[in-house]
């Protein structure tokens, strides 16, 4: 049996099937109901605030060594990709060490998130000072609420959380693993980047919506890479494609490093010849002159 079914009867999905406006909803909620009731970033940020000491977690040893692993395992991933790439190229005749379109993925994903839109832009543009530095914390700076510009903090910027936007870039790893282990994986990722997040409220550097609003615009930037590079038609190819690249990148400069150790070594022989050469001729002169001498 055949059902033909309209276009304009097509079912939609629900809004959970839709990855990129839930990720745009939660942000612009968060973004919306913290900066119309910016008194929940002070009193959240008030829980780990103990008068007369500050923020007494970040005295804690075992929290500093969890900020350090949620700092170091991105960067040993990234590490590893970049390891990846230069064995591809080394070794151009053989299969890359990991899918190309997972490599450019995550490095697209670092690159456009944390590093250009964390860093690059919001950092820079909003002046927001971090909780341990606000008048209403123990600090000396006005607070300033999310979204807000025209402050006049230049220093220790506090939106958005850099450190929460990098784990969140970690959660798209749950969906390369196999089915069996993904909503385990995806499960642990989470509550590994919300327990990052907690971590810089408690430690007083960032506020509830520095890390929420981070977490949003990091699946904004998560959910339109995976489009582009997994969902689009044609790009089941472009692993194909990548990988031949890289190949021929690869050769190239195999192809270039033999001429230039060839142009090296013509030129050291070149030099070698010069210098024989000339080595008699001085030799030659010299004995001519101390045979003058002894005549005079």
């Amino acid at each position: 049996m055949v059902y033909v079914v309209q276009p304009g009867q097509v079912p939609r999905g629900t809004v959970w099937e839709k990855p990129m406006l839930l990720s745009a909803l939660f942000t612009a909620t968060f973004s919306m109901l913290l900066s119309a009731f910016p008194q929940i970033d002070l009193a959240v940020s008030r829980l780990f605030y103990v008068e007369g000491r500050g923020f007494p977690a970040g005295e804690i040893e075992a929290l500093n060594t969890f900020r350090a692993v949620g700092q170091y395992f991105p960067l040993t991933l990234s590490i590893v990709l970049l390891f990846g790439l230069i064995l591809k190229i080394a070794y151009p005749s053989r299969p890359c060490l990991f899918s190309p379109r997972f490599t450019v993925y995550f490095a697209s994903l670092f690159l456009l998130g944390p590093a250009l839109l964390v860093n690059g832009i919001l950092k820079p543009l909003w002046d927001r000072p971090r909780p341990r530095n606000v008048l209403e914390l123990g600090g000396d700076q006005p607070f300033v609420p999310a979204w807000s510009m025209g402050g006049s903090f230049f220093e220790d910027r506090s939106f958005v959380s850099g450190e929460a936007a990098v784990v969140v870039c970690l959660i798209p790893l749950a969906f390369f693993v196999p089915v069996i282990w993904r909503r385990c994986v995806l499960v642990l990722l989470s509550a590994f980047a919300a327990a990052t997040a907690l971590n810089r409220i408690a430690f007083g550097a960032h506020f509830l919506s520095d890390v929420l609003i981070a977490a949003g615009l990091m699946g904004m930037v998560a959910v339109g890479l995976w489009y582009l590079i997994y969902v689009r038609p044609g790009s089941q190819s472009c692993d194909i494609k990548l990988d031949a690249d890289l190949s021929r990148l690869g050769f190239a400069l195999h192809a270039r490093r033999r001429r230039a150790l060839r142009r090296l070594r013509s030129g050291v022989a070149v030099g070698l010849s010069f210098a024989s050469r000339t080595q008699p001729a001085r030799g030659t002169r010299r004995g001519k002159r101390t045979l003058v001498a002894s005549k005079a």
